[in-house]
């Protein structure tokens, strides 16, 4: 190499080539295959020879010194060894397991490697190998041939391998990475002594991996690939089938939920119906009862519980005559006997509803106060369940929200007052002042308001 080397076409070319091989390969070859990563680390060489050749050259071009030239000729020396070990990595890629190539590849790198650098520290002392003129010429020493040799070391190792295992190559692949072995031999002795003044390697190393590139798949490489995309083709269509079995089941859960929800209202308003100044009545207890559920931050699963058993709290009056529900005088004690079985009768209705045991809860216990002086059971306190305490206090909130037949219903701050005087003994301490929070943020009075039947399914 003399001053005469400029930066020709070639370098320009040869750079630009191998960084869109680099940059289309870490691209395309994401997948983190033993084959890909050293195709990967093989172009990646490529790119860096590239670099270093014209940088090298580029610092004799602009007479930067000796020593800054014997460095750059030097990086540019190994990173020739570097992609010669790299087609070496590459072949092995497709014979070895990646334990036994990684093993392959340490066996290789640990002597040459480091005998290879050894040889250029020496040489900046003892100019063995090369060295740079004060004319900027670079002259060859006596053992300069020592530096191609170590990469035809690699070159005739991996060709070596390959013959061993060339069924699992495919032609053009063997035919590209003979021509790349033999090149990896013989273009650094052409370019030292036949034709120094013109830099061929970084060139024709760059034609060979785009080459190498066009045949990377190997046919076990091929076979897979068509397995795998046998393998996406039925996890597609697998997928679609799912979604469309999900969304088909999705459809037939709601509407049945839908059709539980509206079963559900018809029961509780034929209930309702024979209370002639009750109807809407198990509607909005349910609609209250869920507000408190959701003011006291139990979770949207309990909250729809809480709102079903609102729904059906009061299902047992089946089993109460109408005459007695609608009587506007005093009941007898035989007749409040009657209607005091309703949570009774309610809980053993629903007790036979398998899939949804906890409905029962609202109706039997709905009446209990936590002074123990409620009914059927006469539970108090921590013996209530949660959701009888918040049924309790919707329903009692209703009842003097709405009309009966001897009185109008109750100005707003009136049930406040009559709410917080129960709260201890009726009702439990915390959903008492719950329902006194609502009442307070309904500003304009108009929570009491009837909501019609679509309304309140739609909201639940």
């Amino acid at each position: 190499m003399s001053s005469a080397n400029l930066v020709t076409d070639f370098d320009i070319v040869s750079f630009f080539v191998a960084l869109a091989v680099t940059f289309y390969t870490f691209t395309k070859y994401s997948e983190q295959s033993l084959g890909n990563r050293a195709f990967k680390r093989l172009v990646f060489c490529n790119l860096l020879l590239c670099v270093t050749d014209y940088l090298a050259c580029l610092s004799i071009r602009l007479k930067a010194g000796s020593f800054l030239e014997c460095l750059l000729y030097s990086f540019y020396l190994f990173s020739f060894l570097a992609f010669s070990q790299s087609v070496l990595a590459y072949t092995n890629a497709y014979i070895f397991t990646k334990s036994e190539a990684q093993r392959e590849r340490k066996i290789v790198t640990k002597f040459i490697f480091p005998v290879f650098v050894v040889f250029l520290l020496v040489n900046a002392n003892t100019s063995f190998l090369f060295f740079i003129e004060d004319d900027y010429s670079l002259i060859k020493g006596k053992f300069f041939v020592i530096l191609p040799v170590f990469s035809a070391f690699f070159a005739l190792h991996s060709a070596s391998q390959m013959g061993r295992h060339a069924q699992k190559f495919n032609k053009q692949q063997i035919t590209v990475l003979c021509l790349l072995y033999e090149a990896t031999i013989a273009l650094p002795f052409v370019q030292a002594f036949v034709c120094p003044s013109f830099r061929i390697v970084s060139f024709a190393f760059v034609l060979f991996s785009t080459a190498l590139l066009l045949t990377i798949e190997t046919p076990d490489d091929q076979a897979m690939i068509s397995t795998i995309s046998e393998l996406e083709n039925l996890q597609r269509a697998l997928r679609a089938s799912v979604e469309q079995k999900t969304a088909e089941a999705t459809q037939r859960r709601e509407k049945i939920e839908r059709l539980t929800m509206e079963m559900m209202y018809t029961l509780a308003e034929t209930i309702d119906a024979k209370d002639h100044y009750t109807s809407g009545h198990s509607a909005r207890v349910a609609r209250y009862s869920k507000m408190l559920a959701q003011k006291k931050g139990l979770s949207v699963e309990k909250c729809q519980q809480i709102f079903m058993m609102g729904i059906l709290h009061d299902i047992g009056k089946v089993g109460v005559p109408s005459k007695i529900i609608n009587k506007t005088s005093r009941l007898t004690d035989q007749e409040y006997a009657q209607m005091k079985a309703h949570p009774a009768i309610g809980s053993t209705i629903l007790e036979k509803v398998s899939l949804l045991p906890e409905l029962r809860i609202g109706a039997r216990w709905h009446h209990e106060r936590v002074d123990g002086r409620g009914y059927p059971d006469g539970l108090h306190g921590e013996q209530i369940p949660l959701e009888a305490k918040i049924i309790a206090v919707a329903d009692a909130y209703d009842a003097m929200t709405s009309s009966r037949s001897y009185r109008k219903p109750m100005d707003q701050a009136a049930v406040k007052e009559q709410i917080a005087n129960g709260s201890g003994s009726q009702f439990d301490r915390e959903i008492a002042s719950l329902m006194i929070e609502l009442i307070d943020d309904d500003k304009r009075y108009i929570l009491h308001e009837y909501k019609s039947e679509e309304e309140a399914v739609h909201e639940s």
